[in-house]
């Protein structure tokens, strides 16, 4: 940069910027907003010239030219929830990258208050993850009329005009788990449900029963127990895993819910006298930072929280800057730990022994 700066106490323009990289005006605004691609070297000398004069784009500027505004919401029903909190916290690194802010809501409070709010700040899109129960399909049209773009996963029961829609490809992620049980001998197999009234978890039992016709034909059903009220705690794996094993001793293998009811299950089973994974193996779904250190460590399908909440942000920026809406399927992979091995011979012989 051959121009020299002249030290002043105003703030710098898009123009200063653009003066001092030698490019034009608009150069500037594709880089600094990610809304055209240019040569990695104009790319470097605009970011370079932004950096040496500290220049901070004037959003309140932007929103009152474009209708934007620089603000995303994320609304769930389990706010709590450890892999939620991992994906509010990738969505939000995210944001941040792009100068954006992101405002958390719980779905249990009062929606309707929140989403008035959140019209009157003209947010300019927003993730929900609740079933409809927390936040109808009405309010979702209030939101998408007001021009925010919406973004919702697949627990809702149907699906609205301009309005998107993402979940984890959850039919193959238990294709991989099922077919890994039955690579190991597994032939009775559980699955541990939070049984809540949100579709998206009922998604997962589908595709649970779906992984075992279509791995093991009709002739062996699926064995399944459900918790009530909607919890995906720990404690509710143990209390679900310590009736199955009462109910159905010949189980050798189990897939829960997520990993926390997961973790839950391995305590459960180790207390009942089973061990993990030489007498009953054990798989979760979300690949929580806890899953890799637990003992043993959980084998689970991962659906990372961090890429997740990236995913989302990246939707929902590309559906504002586009006007576009779609349908969104992110790929699962399972993770092989301790907590899954090969099927035992005579499991209820060897517990009967025991007791």
């Amino acid at each position: 940069m051959s121009q020299k700066l002249k030290t002043t106490s105003q703030r710098a323009r898009r123009e200063d910027v653009a003066s001092v990289a030698g490019v034009s005006s608009a150069a500037v605004s594709y880089v600094l907003n990610k809304t055209k691609r240019l040569s990695p070297e104009v790319e470097q000398r605009v970011l370079d010239a932004a950096r040496l004069l500290n220049y901070r784009p004037d959003r309140i500027a932007q929103s009152l030219a474009g209708s934007r505004t620089h603000t995303l919401a994320y609304m769930t029903a389990d706010i709590a929830n450890t892999y939620q909190l991992e994906v509010i916290k990738g969505m939000q690194t995210e944001a941040l990258k792009n100068d954006y802010i992101v405002y958390i809501f719980d779905a249990a409070g009062d929606v309707k208050k929140y989403v008035s709010h959140l019209i009157t700040r003209r947010v300019d899109g927003i993730f929900v993850s609740a079933a409809p129960d927390f936040l109808s399909d009405e309010l979702l049209c209030e939101l998408r009329d007001a021009n925010i773009k919406v973004l919702a996963d697949f627990s809702r029961s149907t699906f609205l005009p301009d309005v998107s829609y993402i979940m984890s490809d959850m039919y193959d992620g238990f294709m991989q788990a099922v077919g890994f049980l039955k690579e190991l001998g597994h032939t009775e197999i559980g699955y541990l449900s939070a049984f809540d009234e949100s579709c998206y978890y009922d998604l997962r039992l589908p595709a649970f029963k779906i992984a075992m016709r279509k791995l093991f034909g009709a002739g062996v059903p699926p064995i399944e127990f459900g918790g009530w009220p909607y919890s995906t705690s720990e404690t509710l794996g143990i209390r679900l895993m310590t009736k199955m094993l009462s109910e159905h001793p010949e189980v050798t293998a189990i897939v829960a819910t997520n990993d926390l009811m997961a973790l839950g299950a391995i305590k459960a089973a180790i207390a009942c006298g089973r061990r993990v994974p030489e007498d009953i193996s054990v798989i979760g779904i979300d690949n929580i930072d806890s899953s890799a250190v637990s003992k043993p460590s959980l084998t689970t399908l991962d659906q990372s929280g961090n890429r997740y909440g990236a995913k989302i942000f990246e939707i929902l920026h590309n559906d504002i800057v586009a006007g576009t809406s779609g349908k969104y399927i992110v790929p699962m992979r399972l993770i092989k730990r301790e907590s899954t091995g090969t099927a035992p011979q005579n499991v209820e012989n060897r517990i009967l022994l025991q007791e």
